[in-house]
């Protein structure tokens, strides 16, 4: 085949290890290469680096975003091939490109981001919603669509596994004793990077690989564990102890293990692939929970998850609140669940200091009005001295990257200014920012007065392209709870942002229009206008108006990445969470 009939080919996800290595083999392989690049990309040196050198050996570089349709699509009319090879959390947001693929009508194969087990034959236990079903769910909507497809299945990296032989935690290969998972004899396939590169760039234009799984398993790799570690042995000259790990035993091990100690674990069995698995010896004792506000709208929920997950949990109350029917009802069920009460006040700094000598965490969660009277909270830790992680009242978006205006700019600004208190103080901290509760907005699809959602006309602030995220609040609450003994969230920004649950307004109202078999009348609000509407409202309209355009227009949920250096992902760190998507939440006002 000449260079002039090879296929132009667009890589989503180049600047990652083996979009790279897929960009590099096509241009190697003198098919004309085309990369999708994020703006955000060019805030990072290492993949600066990365975009200059394909750049250099002659690829396209294309601005824009998986989620972005205007830039996919131009994208997408350039090229006769799309390789997706984007992070697993984001392997959902693959929709709006096969969408895309779908009316750009050009593209003669698609391959989206799987390159590792086959996920329609995979087994994993317990955590195979978040590993495996994503990848499933993309395929069948390939093929919903008819899109011309291969999928990719290269089993296991070599560099991920092979360094260490296997060994979670490990970065070297062990010389005295080596841990089996299962008896030692079914075998796995391990293949380099550079190899999953090159198969997969050939078999692109090949006429056999159309429509089909290409598995590479090259005979020279495939190898069970126990074949493993004796070359390692003879290599070496040394003989490992074997200690075998029966699969009763890993399994219950996967039950019992919670994130932070974890590693990548093979399972040569009937169960591939990936697990988490604890590496400590024994699970720490979980910490002593005090809730500060815990009988407001998003604090029962999370009281009731702490006394669930078995955390020895505390509530202050204040004596008012027990004379309130609705509240000394749910005070009353808090303790059929084990939850002790505390009689205490936000503003009785004696009995805050005393209640919180008697735990370990600080949660609160008071409504807006008294955001600012956390200093008071602040000083009585600061006092006791004995708090290793506090949660202030948070639960929604990031305020330190917000483009607000009033009224909803001062609510974020003060929340701001309970951060930088907190900081300034040394005291240890989660941010949970739980972006939007799914029972405030989509019962009523973001239609200020509705009850339930609409059925001729929805009106839709901006032009409805940012992507918004809708988090069920029983959801909010366990990975807050899943967050509060965990180093990785330590003096960092939790943020719940699940694939399935990122979602711009217009695709939420096709999502509705689906569900109840009738296209609404969409009556789109600009922002000049929204700015308008705002200013001439009255509470609590101005405040839902602010916040919405923060959202829908500014699209400040969802228009940064999450950065290691500030934050982590929920649904990316706790992957046994099945949480509820937007689409199972609709369900219920069809």
């Amino acid at each position: 085949m000449g260079e002039e009939q090879k296929s132009k080919v667009l890589i989503i996800g180049a600047t990652g290890n083996l979009g790279h290595l897929l960009a590099q083999f096509s241009l190697k392989s003198s098919h004309p290469t085309f990369v999708l690049v994020r703006d955000t990309a060019y805030t990072d040196p290492v993949k600066v680096q990365k975009l200059e050198a394909l750049s250099s050996a002659g690829a396209t570089l294309l601005k824009g975003s998986l989620e972005d349709e205007k830039s996919l699509t131009e994208a997408v009319k350039q090229v006769d091939v799309v390789i997706c090879a984007i992070p697993s959390k984001q392997v959902l947001d693959q929709r709006l490109l096969i969408r895309v693929i779908k009316e750009a009508g050009c593209i003669k194969r698609f391959i989206p981001s799987e390159f590792g087990a086959d996920p329609d034959k995979s087994q994993i236990s317990g955590m195979d919603y978040n590993f495996y079903s994503r990848k499933s769910e993309i395929r069948r909507l390939v093929e919903a669509e008819g899109l011309p497809y291969t999928y990719v299945s290269c089993n296991l990296f070599m560099r991920y596994l092979l360094p260490s032989l296997v060994q979670p935690g490990l970065k070297t290969p062990p010389r005295d004793k080596v841990t089996v998972f299962g008896d030692g004899n079914v075998k796995g396939v391990f293949v380099n990077e550079q190899d999953v590169a090159a198969f997969t760039i050939c078999a692109m234009d090949d006429p056999r690989t159309l429509n089909k799984v290409l598995y590479l398993r090259p005979p020279g790799n495939v190898y069970s564990m126990d074949e493993l570690v004796e070359i390692w042995e003879s290599k070496i000259g040394q003989k490992l102890e074997k200690i075998y790990v029966p699969e009763a035993e890993l399994l219950t091990r996967i039950k019992v293990s919670i994130p932070p100690y974890f590693g990548c674990l093979f399972k040569f069995g009937r169960f591939l692939s990936f697990y988490l698995i604890k590496h400590s010896a024994s699970m720490a004792e979980k910490s002593k929970i005090l809730f500060i506000g815990g009988t407001g709208y998003i604090g029962k929920f999370i009281v009731e998850a702490s006394a669930k997950a078995g955390h020895p949990t505390f509530l202050l109350v204040r004596e008012a609140t027990l004379s309130n029917p609705a509240k000394s009802a749910l005070i009353d069920k808090f303790k059929s669940l084990g939850v002790n009460v505390l009689h205490g006040d936000l503003y009785d700094h004696e009995s805050l200091v005393k209640a919180i000598k008697q735990v370990d965490v600080v949660i609160s969660t008071v409504g807006h009005l008294l955001l600012g009277d956390q200093v008071k909270i602040i000083d009585a830790i600061k006092e006791a001295g004995n708090i290793k992680r506090f949660f202030p009242s948070e639960f929604g978006n990031d305020v330190d990257r917000v483009h607000a205006v009033e009224p909803a700019k001062t609510a974020f600004a003060t929340k701001a200014k309970i951060r930088r208190t907190i900081e300034a103080e040394g005291i240890p901290y989660t941010y949970v920012s739980s972006n939007f509760f799914a029972g405030y907005f989509l019962p009523s699809l973001n239609q200020p007065g509705a009850s339930a959602p609409p059925r001729d006309k929805v009106v839709i602030l901006g032009d409805g392209n940012p992507k918004a995220v809708f988090n069920e609040e029983n959801d909010i609450a366990t990975y807050t709870i899943r967050a509060v003994d965990d180093p990785r969230t330590l003096n960092k920004i939790l943020y719940i942002r699940p694939p399935a649950n990122t979602i711009s307004f217009n695709d939420l109202v096709s999502l509705w229009e689906k569900k109840i078999g009738k296209t609404l009348e969409r009556v789109y609000v600009p922002e000049e206008q929204v700015l308008k509407n705002i200013q001439e409202a009255a509470v609590p309209l101005n405040v839902i108006l602010s916040i919405g355009h923060s959202v829908f227009v500014k699209g400040d949920h969802t228009n940064f990445e999450i950065e290691p250096s500030f934050g982590v992902e929920a649904s990316e760190l706790y992957l046994d969470v099945k949480y509820t998507t937007v689409d199972e939440y609709l369900n219920q006002f069809v």
